[in-house]
């Protein structure tokens, strides 16, 4: 890796290259900032391999006449294009040269792109699509205690909050400018911490220990103002973080050191309190449609009732007839409703099999 010493500033005319490779890029622009890719075959390889998983286990769901809501498939989609902008796209190719940059990139690894992830539910979309043995270990793990661990929710709470403070607040943020495994190590880091802290939270997966809706409420509010501390704290310090690095980069464009990390403090706090909002109405939405469906089931039930003693009872014209077979769900059963339940059923079923019940079960 070159020294920081030997960077040597371009013209916005020269090629296009990242610090710590001998340059700095070009001033950024709206085109270079949305248009831009940075070749990283590592990055590109894994978002299109799991492209490609999410998509042939959605094949085989419906080559076998089974149902896969195509939102779902939205969602996992948009979430791997929202990592591979964060890896590769414009922001990527100022991450080292701009502390805005930075923050953005981990903001949309780490708040942004775990929530389209968790809605697109890959682990239910995997229970249903894999072979038995692959299921029964996938199932498995799903059941372990290391699972039951990471998935509470106070642990990805706890760890999305440490990682805000201990990056920026210690040598470890210039040491991830310095050194490229590091950096690409706290991308990855910061990716997974978000994903453990929404999975529990929005995800539609079955995940062990999930909290009820109005804890996973009461947890937004915590953490709402805890991100807002941060951002503030960035904010208002006169310490520029990572000094020596930027200093040694002799940028000759953009604001100020000072008035670029308070820029991208700005923004990460404009971004996170955005962001958290939108999952807070998600998450409301979540929990009134789950009540209406709870509702609707339960009104199902006591109609059933309700026919049952009517025809039974004593002078009624059906009393004496041979009992009828009510059906257990109205004529016109909600298409989405039905999903819910069969997914429900086939989670259920895989339980019972990690645990060693080997019964008879439909596919």
């Amino acid at each position: 890796m070159t020294s920081p010493s030997t960077l040597v500033p371009v013209a916005p005319q020269d090629v296009f290259a990242l610090p710590g490779q001998g340059q700095l890029p070009p001033p950024p622009t709206v085109g270079r900032m949305l248009l831009h890719l940075t070749p990283e075959p590592g990055p590109l390889l894994l978002i299109a391999t799991m492209a490609g998983l999410y998509l042939l286990g959605v094949r085989r769901l419906t080559d076998r006449g089974d149902a896969w809501n195509p939102w779902r498939t939205a969602s996992w989609l948009a979430g791997l294009f929202v990592v591979g902008y964060a890896l590769v796209g414009g922001i990527a190719a100022y991450d080292t040269a701009l502390f805005s940059a930075h923050a953005m990139q981990h903001m949309l690894l780490g708040t942004v792109a775990p929530i389209p992830l968790a809605l697109g539910a890959p682990i239910t979309l995997a229970l249903r699509a894999l072979p038995r043995r692959s299921r029964g270990l996938l199932v498995a793990a799903l059941h372990s205690r290391v699972a039951r661990v990471m998935a509470f929710p106070l642990v990805g709470f706890g760890l999305f909050i440490v990682s805000l403070y201990g990056l920026y607040f210690t040598s470890l943020y210039e040491s991830s400018l310095r050194h490229p495994v590091l950096h690409l190590f706290l991308h990855i880091h910061f990716l997974v911490v978000g994903c453990l802290f929404y999975w529990p939270i929005i995800g539609l997966d079955p995940v062990p220990g999930r909290l009820p809706y109005w804890g996973r409420l009461i947890l937004l509010f915590v953490t709402f103002p805890l991100h807002a501390l941060w951002a503030l704290a960035m904010f208002t310090t006169n310490e520029v973080f990572a000094a020596d690095w930027y200093s040694s980069l002799d940028r000759s464009w953009g604001s100020s050191l000072l008035g670029d990390q308070q820029t991208g403090a700005g923004l990460m706090w404009a971004a996170g309190e955005l962001v958290g909002a939108m999952v807070f109405v998600a998450l409301f939405i979540q929990w009134s449609r789950a009540d209406g469906r709870e509702a609707a089931r339960e009104d199902r039930r006591l109609d059933r009732l309700e026919r049952l003693a009517a025809s039974a009872a004593p002078g009624s014209a059906t009393a004496d007839q041979e009992p009828q077979q009510i059906p257990e769900t109205d004529p016109e059963p909600d298409p989405e409703a039905e999903l819910v339940a069969r997914e429900a059923a086939y989670n259920a079923w895989l339980a019972r099999l990690a645990a060693g019940d080997t019964g008879p079960a439909r596919r």
